[in-house]
Parts: C-alpha cells; structure tokens; sequence
C-alpha cells in the first residue's frame, strides 16, 4: 500500500473543509431564499440605508469595531442580497470551522446535518431584521470560533492575534461574550470526556485560552472607559455596568435562568425545536458522563463545566442591571443557548453508538425542515408587516398634505405618540411565552426619530427636529406649550384614523397613532404645566 504523504493529507483535509462549507452555504441560501428576494429593513436602518454605516457609527453605544467589515467589503453601504450573501458566508465557514475544532469525525453528512442545524436556526431572525448589523453579527462568532482556533497551538503571534480578534468581537457586539465562555467550557469538556485528558493536563493546556480571553476582557473594558472618558459612548441599557452590590442576587437571578431558558418559547422558536434542544442537551450530559474517567478530580471539573457553560449562555443577564432588554430574547440566545444545542448534537454524533448517532440524524434533518419553514414563514409575516406598515405611512403623509397649515418647504418638530403593530397581526401562534421584539412586534417605523420613515420616500425633508415614540426624551426647549397644543393633548388627540390623529401649526407636527400614545402625550403636557418654568404662548 501506498504512503500518504502529510502533504497530501492536508490538501485531502483542506479540500473536505471548503467543499462542506460551500455545500452547507448551498444548503442556507436555500433556507434564505425568501429574504434574499425581499429587501426589507427594520426599526433603526432608515437613515443607514440611505447613508450607509461610517466606521464611528457604533461608538455611542460602546460598539468600536460593529461596522469594520461593512466598511471593508462595501464602504459601509448596506447593500440588498449582497450583505446577507456575505453574512452566511462567514457564518457558515465559522460553523465548518467549529465543528473541526469540536474534532468531529469529518464525514460529509455529519458536516452538513451539524452545519444546516446552525445555520438555518431561527436565532438568526434577530439579524435580518436589523439590516444595518446582518452583516457584523452574523460574522462575530466566526471571529471568536478563528480565535480560539489560532489558540490551538501556542505561538505568541497566534496569541495575540487571538485577543485582538476576542476584543474586536466584543467590541462588535458585547453579547458575544456568551459564546466566548460557552466555547470554552464546551472544549474543555470534550477533552476530560471524549479524548479522557487529565485534569492537570487540561489545566495545562487551556491556560492560554484563559488568559486570552482575561486579557482581551480587560482591553476591551479599557476601550470602554476611554470611549466614556472623550464622551464618545453614552450612557445607553447596552453600556451600563453591573453595581457589585447586585452579584448574589443576579447569581441567584441566573441559576433560576439557566433552566428556564430551555423551556421559554418565543416568536418563531417553538415548543417543537425547544424540546427537541432540551433532550439533544441531556442526552449529551449523559453521554459525556459515560464516558467522563470516574475520578474526583474528572468529576468536580465536569459539574464545573456543564454550570459553566450553561452560566455562560446567560452572561450578557448577568452583567446587564436592566435584564428586560437581554433576558430570554433571541439576538441574546444566537451566542448561547443555540450553540448549547449544537454542541449537544455534536457529542452525540461523535460517541461510537450507532443508534444513538442514527437517532441524531433523525432528528437533525426535522429540525432542519422545522427550521427552513420557520425561515419562509417569518418571511411572509414580516413582508406583509412590512407592507402594511409602509400603506399606513402613505395615508398619513397624505392626510397631512391635507391639512390646510401643512407646508413641506417648513421644517417643523415632528412627535409620534405610540406605535402600530402589524406583524403580530399575522402571526396566529399562541403557545409562546414571550413576543420578541425584533422578530415580531417592533415597527419598521422606528421607536426613535420616527420621522426618517416618513420622509423616507417623500420629495423634502419637512422635519428639522423629532423625537422618540414614548414621550420620555423630548426636549421641552423645541416645543411651544401654547393653550392650543394643551387643549389638544388634553381633550382632542384621539387615535389613528380619527381626524384629530394629526395636530399641527406652524412650527409642530403631532401624529396620535395609538391609544398608548395619547395617554402618554397627555402625561408629558401635564408634567409640563405643572413647573415652575414659565410657559411659552402665542
């Protein structure tokens, strides 16, 4: 028999990972089909879409590094097919990469059952709504997956090269965090069970991984506080810090979550691909206690591991103080609890046990069509959201042009009181825990600075200064409290399509659009009157 040279067997190895990387990116374009003929853009993308993505763009919320490759590729354009082309491939080459990393036997259908299961899952709804960060958060955990691969073997340029990609990772989305603990934790357990490594040999080895992730933690607070120091980075629920007063009781908080995570059901992920996740997972803890060396040592560190990686799907909870906005959402999980769920899948694919792995199979390929057809309905709710939206914005613009006071060659202050939710309207599923905001309820029409939808598509820019939806920042200064406008708010708004919807004079533009927004404009006028400042009339 012929000897094959190493040279030939790494071409014979590089040559399996491309092709099943093109084969699975074949496979999610497929599962993308609808998106890619649908250009569609969500809450905060309207001036972005216009404009594109300069570099400093994220800066204000502490993201320095979010729109680096939209910069490199497309000179910060967002670009309909295009930028979601780019985003699978990256998420799909970071998916092959992983699963070499995991050291799964390299069968072609292994790859693709593992690979489809990731990149098809519909975490990614988060990120097709937001046009403007598709690209950037489709592509982080490729970056954390490349890091950790470099770390592979020790070399001081691999080592480096490896915290500045961590720290551009969660400069790029801070969230990301997740994925760089559970990654760790999910190698560490591989070894002690899988390859049956020493736990001296283990420390031995993942010491470098440690401090790289310690070290590009601490570079990337640096940046952080210099960015908050030159007043580039607001005080925003994404930038706040954790008061240590809080850490036992979010311990707490996230022990409780660290379970209910597997059973909370959210828009357009269901009981059906929860539970199939739960059972993959403790399958995989079983298998894994299988085959764990029934040492104290192998023990402790195998308890530690599976709290680790299960804490570490709920670290962006635990260091946020306000846990609405992260707890149990979607665009939080994609760097968690989904790839809890591949890496369960990934175990049980890799043990000698035939039934087992024919069982996974079973699995993989219903919750991969599960996943294709959650992908096409998102699709057709979201465009028929979307649509709505869009005629609803025509019939106001044209009610406006009807008012008698309405001039689009003056700029006025431009107020939305409330939101119209449309999406929902054609979503039928009632078995969810919770809505999701970004993959179901929030408006195109954005929360903030509403008016850039409206002027969107209309001929001048008739808005010089707006605010948010809510009420809650409005700069008093720009807004004349006239009798008027407090006979108005007070006794007169009434919601969408009443007459009374749209208030406006020479100088202000209100639109009532919701109920909510009426009771919350009538709060903000009686805060108002009720100071010491003197009031502003005609």
């Amino acid at each position: 028999m012929a000897n094959t040279s190493p040279t030939s067997t790494a071409k014979t190895e590089t040559s399996f990972y491309l092709n099943s990387a093109l084969k699975l990116y074949l496979i999610s374009l497929i599962a993308y089909l609808p998106f890619l003929f649908n250009f569609m853009w969500g809450n905060h993308d309207w001036e972005w879409i216009k404009t594109g993505t300069p570099l400093k763009s994220g800066l204000f919320e502490g993201r320095f590094s979010q729109f680096i490759l939209q910069n490199v590729l497309f000179g910060g354009q967002i670009l309909p097919v295009l930028t979601l082309l780019t985003a699978l491939a990256f998420f799909c080459i970071g998916t092959i990469l992983l699963l070499k990393l995991w050291n799964i036997p390299p069968k072609t259908k292994l790859y693709l059952l593992i690979g489809a299961l990731t990149t098809t899952a519909p975490y990614t709804l988060s990120w097709l709504y937001f046009a403007f960060i598709t690209l950037s958060c489709l592509s982080w955990s490729c970056t954390v997956i490349y890091a950790y691969y470099l770390l592979e073997k020790k070399h001081i340029i691999r080592f480096i090269s490896a915290i500045i990609l961590f720290t551009l990772s969660l400069g790029g989305y801070p969230p990301v965090v997740n994925l760089i603990g559970l990654l760790l934790f999910s190698l560490i357990l591989k070894d002690l069970c899988l390859k049956k490594l020493t736990v001296t040999s283990i420390l031995r080895k993942y010491t470098t991984h440690i401090c790289a992730v310690a070290l590009s933690g601490i570079l990337f607070i640096i940046i952080q506080q210099l960015l908050k120091h030159y007043h580039l980075q607001y005080a925003t629920y994404n930038t706040a810090e954790l008061d240590i007063t809080q850490i036992p009781a979010k311990i707490a908080f996230c022990l409780q979550a660290m379970v209910q995570q597997f059973f909370i059901t959210t828009s357009f992920i269901e009981k059906f691909y929860k539970y199939c996740g739960l059972c993959l997972f403790l399958l995989s803890i079983i298998a894994l206690w299988h085959n764990l060396p029934k040492k104290l040592s192998s023990i402790c560190v195998f308890i530690f591991c599976i709290l680790g990686l299960l804490f570490s799907s709920l670290l962006t909870v635990f260091l946020t103080p306000n846990t609405a906005h992260v707890l149990y959402e979607p665009r939080i999980e994609f760097f968690g609890l989904m790839y809890i769920y591949i890496f369960s899948i990934s175990i049980l694919c890799s043990i000698p046990n035939n039934f087992m792995r024919n069982l996974c199979y079973l699995a993989g390929f219903f919750l991969i069509l599960n996943n294709i057809n959650t992908q096409a309905f998102a699709a057709k709710v979201w465009q028929l959201g979307y649509q709505s939206e869009m005629r609803l914005s025509e019939r106001i613009i044209k009610q406006l042009e009807q008012k008698p006071h309405f001039n689009p060659n003056e700029k006025y202050t431009f107020v939305q009181s409330g939101i119209s939710d449309f999406r929902s309207r054609f979503y039928h599923h009632t078995n969810l825990s919770k809505k999701d905001g970004y993959t179901l309820t929030a408006p195109y029409v954005p929360w903030h600075l509403p008016s850039k939808a409206y002027q969107f598509y209309y001929l001048k820019e008739f808005v010089s200064a707006d605010f948010d939806v809510y009420w809650s920042y409005i700069d008093e200064k720009q807004i004349a409290i006239t009798p008027t406008l407090i006979q108005y708010l007070n006794k007169q708004a009434q919601p969408w399509p009443s007459p009374n919807s749209i208030y406006i004079s020479p100088e202000l533009i209100i639109l009532t659009l919701s109920y909510d927004g009426k009771i919350r404009g009538q709060n903000w006028i009686n805060e108002q009157t009720k100071k010491s400042t003197p009031l502003f009339f005609e």
